[in-house]
């Protein structure tokens, strides 16, 4: 009656009667008991780990085919319903700084941001291509752990958007961000903003766009790459860019 598989050891042991100690029981039945939940125990720790690595796999395939999504504005979900028409002109790409390094000189952490431009007859899509890259000069305090975590290698960007905070003409309105959800160390994602535009009523003068980039910084475990925390997307920053300048030519190539 004490082999493993034919009785329940917790009911049958809420069972005994209260006049037979528990010395009685303890070699034919407490030890085993404790060896069995040490068992048990170890599968399960088992059976989590394989649980966590195919969430990983799981979530890393998801991160994957959302960064392919919107890798080109035909493919971005959130233009198909858009009307924008045939592209009138792209402009080349060109990178693009943070105010703060700018006048700073700093070597402050910052993802590389490269932005395109392309017009539409009554929108322009501004394409911010954004790379985490890696930076060896900022640390930053895990207050869990008292160790010091580099960002290189080991944060993931979250919820980045690159957005036009102000528009100097009312000609240039924004519309529509998208968002790039989680942006891995060493990987390169687009945000895109729409703006809705009416050439006709620019004035013949260059607008000027304040932008911005929004995003949250989230450690991550440098060996399997999971969150070190499921539960916040950590720290969030709101960096000013360099102003952008729109032409009304460039709405006629």
């Amino acid at each position: 009656a004490l082999r493993r598989s034919s009785i329940d050891r917790a009911a049958a042991l809420r069972m005994l009667p209260k006049n037979v100690p528990l010395s009685a029981v303890a070699r034919p039945f407490l030890i085993p008991a404790m060896i069995d939940g040490d068992s048990q125990v170890r599968r399960l720790t088992v059976a989590a780990s394989l649980l966590r690595a195919k969430y990983l796999h799981l979530k890393r395939k998801l991160t994957e085919a959302q960064i392919q999504s919107q890798a080109t504005i035909m493919a971005v979900p959130a233009f198909k319903t858009l009307p924008l028409g045939d592209p009138i002109y792209s402009s080349k790409p060109f990178r693009v700084r943070p105010l703060h390094i700018i006048s700073n000189n700093t070597n402050n952490y910052f993802p590389d941001v490269t932005i395109i431009k392309h017009f539409f007859h009554r929108y322009l899509v501004l394409q911010a291509k954004i790379t985490n890259v890696s930076s060896s000069n900022n640390t930053t305090n895990n207050s869990n752990t008292n160790n010091t975590v580099t960002n290189s290698g080991s944060r993931t960007l979250a919820d980045v958007s690159f957005v036009v905070a102000e528009s100097s003409d009312e000609a240039l309105l924004p519309s529509l961000v998208v968002a790039l959800p989680t942006l891995p160390p060493k990987v390169t994602g687009s945000s895109w903003c729409v703006l809705a535009t009416s050439p006709q009523r620019l004035d013949g003068t260059t607008a000027i766009l304040t932008c911005e980039l929004r995003y949250s910084l989230t450690a991550i475990d440098t060996v399997t790459g999971a969150p070190l925390n499921f539960t916040s997307t950590g720290r969030s920053f709101v960096e000013e860019l360099q102003d952008l300048e729109i032409h009304p030519c460039e709405f006629e190539m």
